[in-house]
């Protein structure tokens, strides 16, 4: 996905690569003017070690700040990755110590994008963060707006102030954004975005969102909304694109509406505009079953239409047919994925039996075990592949292939004679294993088996 740093682009394609930071005041400290200085070698590696290993520290803010601070302006991306994650993991924990962050000209821009990722959890940043937005310097003042928007009900008390900021050309846009997100609008700020909506390019198109986002009950409105968002998911610029399919997930547009809307774009050739398209779909769930099928057609998108599938479980069922199709497929990513989904639909997925017991007997690697997976998952339905599985199970040398054949022939029909006799054996074999996963699952087989029986 494209994250560029400008505008409302940053506020839609890079919250969800940013994480928060862990910052411990009483932590233990051993080790820790080493590991910092570690941070500073040439060796790229190094640097990554020592991170993570002050991670596990967790020095307190003291050293954290200013370190994090350093440590985001170094050159090799992976270490910058790293140094977000290290701040990942303690939530609203992390909110005392970003609020100080927030007034170090250095880390603010980086506070900015963390307390973003928060959201509502970081509530108690709002004020530091409306305290930028007047006073702060460049980026920084469109970041915090952006950080206020993902904490609306916080933002609501600035909102005089994000009104205020529609002035500034370079805050306009994420100023309407927070707005939206918001959902409400002084009469001041309809007004304007009502002028923006009635131009083009993405001014116009943030501002008409933002009303319908700020008016739900007005179909009209949000129907005019969402017929042009769908048409910017063809856009040739890919920050359009990119507002324009976060848009229509926003504002929760009726299912019918969003299908009429995106049928078009389903049939380009332009793979971003379908993915943008898929992203749309992926929030209607069963909804988007009918279009999800259209786009397995299309084999730049099959394997992203596939996991929107997948994702939806048994409510996924429709989709078995187009699905099974694509086990023959010559891209193996997208032939195992389309095992993968089967086995997630489940039971409903019976008519695929025949696809998956020729996966079974041909697959390699993860299709064959994924196969196996899938029909024991069908269950009973899946009878008809019984012979085939105890084929492969006395076939294969791989003892994780075997357990899974022995797993779903007792799913298929623990109670049989010919299950239990042909799995007997294979489940004493796991049962001896040192793989603790083998083991359990035998013990799991062999109460299923008993179970069965009585």
């Amino acid at each position: 996905m494209i994250r560029p740093a400008t505008l409302f682009a940053l506020a839609v394609l890079t919250a969800a690569t940013w994480h928060s930071v862990a910052i411990a005041e009483d932590a233990p400290k051993p080790s820790v003017e080493a590991l910092v200085e570690a941070t500073a070698s040439e060796d790229a590696t190094v640097r990554r070690e020592a991170i993570a290993k002050l991670v596990e520290l967790q020095p307190g803010a003291d050293v954290t700040i200013p370190l994090f601070t350093k440590l985001l302006e170094d050159s090799d991306p992976a270490v910058r990755l790293r140094v977000m994650n290290a701040i990942a993991d303690a939530g609203p924990a992390a909110v005392p110590g970003l609020i100080e962050a927030l007034k170090n000209d250095k880390a603010a821009f980086w506070a900015c994008l963390i307390l973003r990722e928060l959201g509502p959890q970081a509530a108690d940043a709002a004020p530091a963060l409306a305290g930028l937005v007047e006073n702060g310097q460049g980026e920084i003042r469109r970041e915090a707006l952006l950080a206020l928007a993902s904490m609306p009900k916080a933002a609501e008390s600035y909102l005089p102030l994000i009104t205020k900021s529609l002035a500034d050309e370079q805050l306009e846009i994420a100023a309407i954004y927070t707005l939206g997100c918001i959902g409400k609008l002084p009469q001041e700020a309809a007004d304007r975005l009502q002028a923006n909506a009635r131009g083009e390019g993405l001014l116009s198109l943030v501002s008409l969102w933002a009303l319908a986002r700020s008016n739900p009950a007005d179909q009209e409105l949000n129907k005019q909304a969402i017929q042009r968002l769908a048409a910017g998911l063809n856009s040739k610029y890919p920050l359009v694109r990119a507002m324009a399919s976060q848009g229509l997930v926003s504002l929760k547009a009726p299912p019918a509406l969003l299908k009429e809307a995106l049928k078009d774009d389903l049939s380009m050739a332009d793979v971003p505009v379908v993915r943008n398209a898929l992203n749309v779909l992926a929030s209607m769930g069963p909804d988007a079953i009918e279009l999800l099928t259209e786009a397995l057609k299309h084999p730049s998108v099959q394997y992203d239409a596939i996991l929107i599938i997948g994702d939806m479980g048994p409510k996924g069922a429709p989709a078995t047919s187009a699905v099974a199709k694509l086990i023959d497929s010559d891209n193996l990513r997208v032939a195992n994925e389309a095992v993968v989904t089967l086995g997630k639909i489940g039971p409903a997925a019976k008519s695929a039996v025949p696809q998956l017991t020729k996966a079974l007997e041909k697959g390699q690697g993860s299709i064959a075990h994924n196969a196996a997976l899938a029909l024991g998952r069908i269950g009973p339905d899946a009878k008809a592949a019984q012979p085939n599985l105890i084929q492969a199970m006395q076939d294969a040398e791989d003892p994780g292939l075997r357990m899974l054949c022995a797993w779903a022939l007792v799913h298929i029909d623990a109670g049989s004679q010919a299950t239990q006799k042909a799995v007997a054996p294979i489940v004493d074999e796991a049962a001896k294993s040192d793989n603790p996963v083998l083991k359990k699952a035998a013990d799991e087989l062999l109460a299923k088996m008993k179970g069965a029986g009585n």
